[in-house]
C-alpha cells in the first residue's frame, strides 16, 4: 500500500465534504448495490449542503438497481468538476475505462481490506462501505434531513454485501446500523426481494450454464466457470447475465474457493476475475498478486492473457496454490 496520501478521520471528512463543490461520485466497474448505494446516499447527502453532483461508472448498472440510481445515465461526462470522490473503490483499476480520472480524485471512501490508498482516504472496514456513508450523514447530524431514497441506498448496498446479512463479515455493529436505518420504514423486503430473488429468463438461463461449463480442482476444492467472449455470444447472454455465477458455484458442498473468468467483449485479452472464499482462505491476497483486492472472502481482478486457456491456467494456478496451502494449515 502507498503512504503516498494521507487517511482522513471521519471528522475531517465530514469537514470536506461539508463543503460546497460540484462533486463528480465515482463507482467501481460492475457496479453492485453496494458502490451504487454507496454513490447515490452520498449524492443525497451533497445535495444537503449545497452540493451538486453526478454519479459516474464505466459500465451500465443492471436495471434491477433502478431503484438505486432512479434510472439516472451513469456516463461519465467533462465538465468542471471542482471534487472527484471515490466509493468502494480499492484501486484504480476498479474505475475500469474511467481510470485515467484516479489522479484527479480528491477523496477516496471505502471499507476494503487491501486498498492501494491512491488518494487521500477515509477507510472503516465495515462489511459495506454503505455503513460508511451512513455514519458519514450521522456524523454531519444530517440523517433528518435526508430523503427515504438515502435509506434505501444504503440498506441495498449492506444487505447486498452481507448476503442478505448471512455473510462472516457481519458483526453486531453491522446489525445495529442496519437497525436504524430501518428505523426511516423503508421497505426492506422488497429490496431484498429485487437483489436477491428476482431474475430474468435470461438470468436463470445463465445460471443452467454456468453449471454446464464449471470444472472442479484441487479434488474438487475449487470450482471455476470460464465464460469466453465466444461462449457468451453462442447463448445469447451477457455479464449482466452471469454477475452472480460465481455464488451458484461457491454453493457446491466441498468447495472451498469459487471462481469466474469473464472474457471482455471489448477486448479479447482481457479478462475478469471474481472469487469467493467458504473458509479462511485470503482470496483478496490472491487477487493483490494480478492486480486486484478486496476482500478476504470476495474480491476480483482484471487481468490480460492471450487466450481462454492462458487465462484460466494462470488463475488455476494462483488459487490452487493457495487452496493447498490451506489444506496443509
Amino acid at each position: 500500500m502507498s503512504n503516498q496520501f494521507k487517511g482522513l478521520s471521519l471528522s475531517s471528512l465530514a469537514k470536506l465534504v461539508r463543503k460546497k463543490k460540484n462533486t463528480l461520485i465515482l463507482c467501481h466497474q460492475n457496479p453492485d448495490p453496494d458502490t451504487l448505494g454507496s454513490a447515490f446516499a452520498l449524492k443525497e447527502l451533497l445535495y444537503v449542503f449545497g452540493s451538486l453532483s453526478r454519479v459516474a461508472c464505466c459500465d451500465v448498472p443492471s436495471k434491477k438497481f433502478n431503484f438505486i440510481t432512479l434510472g439516472e445515465d451513469l456516463s461519465y461526462h467533462t465538465l468542471n468538476y471542482e471534487r472527484i470522490i471515490a466509493v468502494d473503490v480499492a484501486s484504480p483499476s476498479q474505475l475500469g475505462k474511467l481510470d485515467f480520472l484516479a489522479k484527479s480524485v480528491d477523496i477516496t471512501i471505502d471499507h476494503h481490506e487491501m486498498n492501494t490508498r491512491f488518494s487521500p482516504y477515509y477507510e472503516d472496514f465495515r462489511a459495506s462501505n454503505c455503513e460508511n456513508i451512513y455514519l458519514l450523514a450521522k456524523k454531519m447530524k444530517a440523517l433528518k434531513k435526508l430523503p427515504k431514497h438515502f435509506f434505501e441506498c444504503v440498506y441495498a448496498g449492506m444487505s447486498s454485501d452481507t448476503g442478505g446479512f448471512k455473510y462472516s463479515n457481519v458483526k453486531p455493529e453491522t446489525m445495529s446500523v442496519a437497525c436504524e436505518v430501518l428505523k426511516s420504514e423503508i421497505d426492506h423486503a422488497e429490496i431484498n426481494r429485487i437483489m436477491f430473488d428476482s431474475k430474468t429468463i435470461e438470468e436463470i438461463k445463465a445460471q443452467r450454464l454456468t453449471y454446464e461449463i464449471m470444472k472442479l480442482y484441487c479434488d474438487n476444492a475449487l470450482s471455476v466457470a470460464m465464460f469466453t467472449k465466444d461462449f457468451k455470444k453462442e447463448n445469447g447472454i451477457n455479464d449482466e447475465d452471469i454477475s452472480d455465477a460465481v455464488n451458484h458455484v461457491r454453493g457446491i458442498e466441498g468447495v472451498l474457493v469459487a471462481i469466474t473468468i469473464k472474457q471482455s467483449f471489448d477486448d479479447e485479452r482481457k479478462f475478469f476475475i471474481s472469487s469467493r472464499s467458504n473458509v479462511e482462505i485470503d482470496v483478496s491476497s490472491v487477487c493483490a498478486s494480478i492486480g486486484g483486492g478486496g476482500h478476504k472472502r470476495a474480491a476480483g481482478a482484471s487481468i490480460f492473457c492471450e487466450s481462454p486457456e492462458e487465462a484460466l491456467e494462470l488463475v488455476v494456478d494462483l488459487f490452487s496454490k493457495a487452496v493447498e496451502e490451506f489444506k496443509k494449515s
